[in-house]
Formats: C-alpha cells, structure tokens, sequence
C-alpha cells in the first residue's frame, strides 16, 4: 500500500528526520539508536521483530474462534482490534490481486498464456496442469483469508456497531448459491466461505472463460472482496469502530492533540499501543494504511 496522508509536521526543517530527540545528523550512533527504538515499538505494538505479518498480541487474546490455518482473536482493545483487521484485509487484499484480472502476473493470465501455448504446440498438458494448480491454490488462499476476515470481525463486534457494518460490507462481495456452484464454491450456515476443489477444477476443464469472470473479471468475486479489502484500508478508523465504539471518545480527544509523536501524552484510560496509533492520527494518516507504516516512517527514514 502507498503510504498517503503523511503530515509534514512528521518532518523537521531542514530534512533533519527526529524521534524522541534522535536527528538525521551525522552520528555513527543515530541508526543504532532509531533501530533499537523501532524494535521496541514493535515489540510494544505486539509485533515479532522477526516476524513483520505477526497480527495480535498475546494481551489482545481473550479467546478464539479455528479457521483453516489461522485463529481469529477477540482483542482487548480497540488499538488491538485495529492492528489484527490490518493484518488481515491485507492479507485479503493480497490474495485477491492474484486472482483479478486487472492486475499484473494474475493467476488466470498465466493460464490463459499456458493454454495458447499448449494450443500451438509450444506447452505440454503437463505445463497447463501447472497453472490450473496455481489457479486453485490461488482460490484456496482467498477462501481462507476471506474466512478470516469474516470470523475476526464477528469476534469482535463488541468494539462498536462500525465493526458490524464492515462484516455486512465484506459479505455482499460473495456472489449468490448460484454462481458460487458454477466455480465449485459455496457458502456454509455460519457465512463462511467453501471450495471443492474437484469441483473447482472440473468447472476449469468444462468452461475456463466463466471460471475466470466469475472469479478473477471486473466484478467478478475476488474484484469485489479485494476492493472492498482496499476501501476499508482507506477508511478513517473512527468510521471503522462506529461513533458508539468503547473508545470512541478517546479517539476523538487523541486526533485532535496537536503534539508531536514523541510528546504526545498519555491518556490512563487508552493502553500504551492505541495511544500510539492515536498520536500519529491528528496528522490525517488516520486510516490502516498508514496505521503502521507512518510511524515507522517517523523513526526509520
């Protein structure tokens, strides 16, 4: 994601980049300094250092609900929350780019590329078993991060009503029983998202085209989800939480302080990392975009 809406307060006069008293100046020490620093937001934030996609804290984790291969948490709290829906609708966003269509080196190009090549003798069957492969588990890789997300947001309703917008939102990408049975896809009685694979494949072999636009096209399901993945990304977090959230008055107090990040105070009523995050949002970076990224911005630069 491009990192947009970075305030110029961020940056001192001069091209001099501070943090908490550490300055773009020729110091052998400064960079040691900044990392260490970085590290300890990390780890503050409840982020492996080793590990950049690591989602929630173990403080955030009051209990769980089994995916595929991941676990959706319940956060404590809404910075909490916030970190873990980040996480996953980038995930989401990720996947679905591999299946659309307008973006580059998607999933179904490759394959439409493989087929006219296996049509004019320049690829074997062997080649085009390949790509339907990456076809399918590119589909397996949506379905669970869609899942997901579905299962994250329903854990955490609790953090205001603007959670269960953003779970109404995120399901009308999935078309009808209909359409989902043309690709070999359903949905099951607790709204989550499954894929026969033979099915999968045997609707690839009887009819490629349909699998791909009812998939991969321009409105098509991983075109809808992936937008919407994007659009919540952009959204102003106060929208996301809903103006009835727990912390929504913090929120509001937070965005308006018009200190720095480093001497922005604390408030006793928000934990350490929402706190944070909050500092940062009066600039306007106050979506989950730049939720991360900014800040990192301010100390690494």
């Amino acid at each position: 994601m491009a990192v947009s809406g970075i305030s110029p307060n961020y940056y001192s006069t001069n091209n001099n980049y501070s943090y908490n008293g550490y300055s773009s100046l020729n110091s052998t020490s400064w960079k040691d300094n900044a990392e260490a620093e970085a590290d300890k937001l990390k780890e503050t934030l409840g982020i492996d250092t080793d590990k950049k996609t690591d989602s929630t804290s173990s403080s955030d984790k009051t209990s769980s609900t089994s995916t595929s291969n991941k676990t959706a948490t319940t956060a404590s709290n809404a910075s909490g929350f916030l970190r873990g829906y980040q996480t996953a609708l980038e995930s989401l966003e990720s996947s679905s780019q591999k299946l659309q269509m307008t973006e580059k080196n998607n999933v179904f190009s490759k394959l439409d590329e493989v087929m006219n090549k296996a049509a004019n003798g320049l690829a074997t069957d062997e080649d085009v078993k390949k790509a339907q492969d990456e076809v399918v588990s590119a589909v397996q890789d949506f379905v669970k991060d869609y899942n997901y997300a579905v299962d994250y947001l329903k854990q955490n309703v609790e953090h205001g009503s603007g959670v269960s917008n953003q779970l109404e939102a995120l399901q009308r990408g999935i078309p009808n029983e209909k359409t989902l049975a043309a690709v070999g896809m359903s949905v099951d009685k607790n709204g989550r998202l499954q894929v026969d694979e033979d099915k999968l494949r045997e609707a690839m072999e009887k009819d490629p085209e349909e699998v791909k636009w009812l998939i991969g096209g321009q409105y098509g399901m991983a075109d809808r989800v992936g937008n919407k993945a994007t659009s919540s990304l952009d959204t102003s977090v106060d929208k996301i939480l809903g103006s009835d959230a727990p912390e929504a008055e913090e929120i509001k107090k937070a965005t308006s302080n018009s200190t720095t990040y480093g001497s922005a105070k604390k408030q006793s009523t928000m934990s350490d990392s929402f706190q944070q995050f909050a500092s940062f949002a009066k600039s306007g970076a106050y979506n989950l975009s730049n939720y991360y990224a900014v800040s990192m911005l301010n100390i690494l630069v």
